[in-house]
Formats: structure tokens, sequence, C-alpha cells
């Protein structure tokens, strides 16, 4: 252990405790000089800090609270890079006057749950299974600046919901495997560091694809630390969990809108989305594609191309995902998409080749604008409205 003391040995020396406490908040930090030390960031160049005035402050204190104070330094300087975003040291460690993460970690330690911030609105868990981490953002609203009775008030019920919640966390082994499924999510469900944690690609401008394990209670995203023990890679654990949905059971009509085909896939469970791995099935001769929306976790809706005019057949689909995203409680989106031809000969397990378009028509001016960035998808629909 390196000598905390000055040369004279009349008081502690604060920058080696600082530096000590670096190393235990797992953040490499060099000393250079009496006062300044060298901390190195996450993906990033590496910034020399000046600790002169907190070494003059911390004479005002007893050689006792020494350590206490380069702890401080160290976690004010964690909570400062983790509110914008940077994984600097080991978590977010809230202020003590953060009445409202204090509370929650209070419940959850008295529930003997073991938990901590990761980021300001990131709460890892410990759990038989590993750790969890869960967006509080919704807890935290209203509380920025709560009273302590306040705070409590509200982290009793939501730590009881949150430990109930982890009872029925399936676990992430060798026997989860026959039970993965694909699951699509809107790219803002989660914060991106919980992202870098899951199994899951992307499947569509703001869309996710991610491999979950289908439990009797609950849908577990799957974490990708677990695919070791499955024996799995990445690639293999999207294979089975598209086919393992494409084979649930769901149920397609087909109706007339306005002149425009719309065929509904609808499923009673949350994977109905992989069915555009397979979509072929439900289009028959679609030589142009089709229109296709996954407003929520149960539906699909699509338009064959070639089936009605295309452009009225894009506002009759776009006002149907809009009020079935309105309606429902965590909807996916109301983005439409071209199934481009090309999917139908991709293997089941690829993405399909999604891309974003969109129309505002205004009856009254007698005017179309069309929303795309793909250069394919505009000679088409003036192709398929000259031949109609």
């Amino acid at each position: 252990m390196p000598d905390t003391q000055n040369p004279d040995g009349s008081r502690p020396d604060l920058v080696a405790l600082i530096v000590e406490a670096f190393a235990r908040a797992e953040i490499s930090a060099e000393r250079r000089s009496s006062t300044e030390v060298l901390i190195h960031l996450p993906e990033a160049e590496p910034f020399l800090n000046d600790y002169a005035e907190a070494v003059r402050n911390a004479r005002e204190y007893p050689d006792e609270q020494y350590p206490e104070l380069a702890s401080q330094v160290v976690l004010a300087l964690m909570r400062g890079f983790r509110e914008r975003g940077v994984p600097l040291g080991t978590h977010y460690p809230p202020r003590t006057s953060d009445h409202a993460r204090g509370a929650l970690l209070a419940v959850l330690e008295q529930l003997g749950v073991r938990a901590r911030f990761l980021f300001p609105n990131v709460l890892e868990v410990e759990t038989a299974q590993g750790a969890v981490r869960t967006d509080v953002g919704r807890y935290l609203e209203g509380l920025e600046d709560a009273s302590i009775d306040a705070a409590f008030d509200r982290a009793g019920p939501y730590a009881e919901a949150l430990t109930e919640q982890i009872r029925q966390i399936a676990p992430q082994d060798d026997t989860s495997a026959g039970r993965l499924r694909s699951r699509v999510y809107p790219a803002t469900a989660l914060p991106h560091e919980v992202w870098d944690t899951l199994v899951y690609r992307d499947f569509a401008e703001g869309l996710r694809e991610t491999v979950v394990i289908d439990a009797p209670d609950s849908v577990q995203p799957l974490n990708r630390s677990a695919l070791g023990s499955m024996d799995l890679t990445e690639e293999q654990a999207f294979a089975q969990a598209v086919a393992a949905s494409v084979a649930e059971e769901v149920e397609a009509s087909e109706v007339d809108l306005g002149g425009a085909a719309i065929i509904h896939i609808g499923g009673a469970q949350p994977y109905t989305a992989a069915q555009a791995h397979v979509l072929s099935r439900f289009l028959g001769d679609a030589a142009d594609g089709a229109l296709v929306a996954f407003p929520v976790r149960e539906v699909v809706l699509v338009h064959p191309l070639g089936k009605g005019h295309p452009i009225m057949a894009m506002e009759r689909l776009q006002e149907l995902a809009e009020r079935f995203v309105a309606d429902a409680e965590k909807p996916i989106s109301a983005q439409l998409f071209w199934w481009h031809p090309d999917s139908a000969a991709r293997s089941e397990a690829e993405v399909p080749d999604l891309r974003p378009v969109g129309v505002k028509v205004d009856h009254e001016d007698r005017s179309v604008s069309l929303y795309t960035s793909d250069d394919e998808f505009g000679p088409l629909l003036n192709r398929l409205m000259e031949a109609g």
C-alpha cells in the first residue's frame, strides 16, 4: 500500500488517497505531481486533473476524515461523467440530497435486494441469474426535489413491484435455449447502455430485433453473457429465436380499405413481428414487395403493392397503424416500411430488407408528399400508378 502521509509526516497525503480511491472505483489513474493526477477515460483521451484546491480545503478537516474526502472526490467525478453518459468507474453514485434514488436503494436493501445505479435512470439489480438492468425513469418522474417522506412513499410500492418482477425472471442457462423467441422493440425502449448487454440487431430504422426468453409469466431479453452457457453464437441464437417465433400461431385476414388490400396478421403472443422474416407466405405473387407496419407486438399490417392504388394504400395503412399505436399501452411504431422484394430470397434467419417510407396527402390542395430516402421506391410508385 502506498504511503499516504506527507513527507514531513504532518498530515495525510490526500492526493495519494485519491489515487487509491480511483483504483477501488476501477478507474485507471496515475499521479503526475504533488497535486496532479492523470485520469484515463473509456474510449477517450486521458485528462490531467489538479487537486491543489482539494488539498487546501482538506486542511480544515481532521486526519481521520481524509480517506472519506478522497472517496467523495472520486465519486463526484464519476457522477459528473455518468450524468453525461460516459461510463467512468463502477457505477453512478447519487448525491446525498437525492432522496428519490436514495430511498429506492434503501427500500431495496430492506427487501434483501442488492442494487446500484449505473446511470441516473438505469438501475442494476443483482439476481441469482446475474445482473439485471432496468430503466427507472418513470419512477423518478416528479421526484427531482422531493422530500424524504415523499420519496419513500413512492419508493416502497415501486421497490416491492420490482422485487416481484425479479423473482419471476427465468434462469438464463442451457435450459433456456428451447424457449428463445424473437421480439421487435423500438430502439428508444431501453437506454444504450442496457442495449449493450443484450442480444439484439437492427431490424429496420428505429426498430431492434431482440432475442428473448419466453416464460409463462414474462418475456425476458436474453443477456449476451448467457450465450456461453447455452453454447450458442449470436447468429445461432437468432436462428433459433426466429424459427420458434414464426412457428407461433397467427391468423391472417385480408380486407379492402377504400380500394386497397390490407392484410392483418395477428397473434396472441408478442412475437408477431417475426412474420416479416417469412412475409412471402402471406403475399402470394408480390413482385414489387409490400408496405408493412409493426404498430403493436401482436399485429403486423401489410399491403401487397400492386393490389390497389399505392398512394391510397399508403395513406390507409398509415392511418390504421397510427390508430393501433394511439390505443396501445406499449406500441412499437406507426412507421411504414417497404418490404423490398429481394427479402423473399433471404433465409428465414436473415433480417428482411425494410426501407422506411411515408406519405402525406392534402386532399384540399390535391397534393401528395412522399417521404423516403430510397432511390427505388419513388420510381416504383410512379410505375404502379401509371399501370393502374
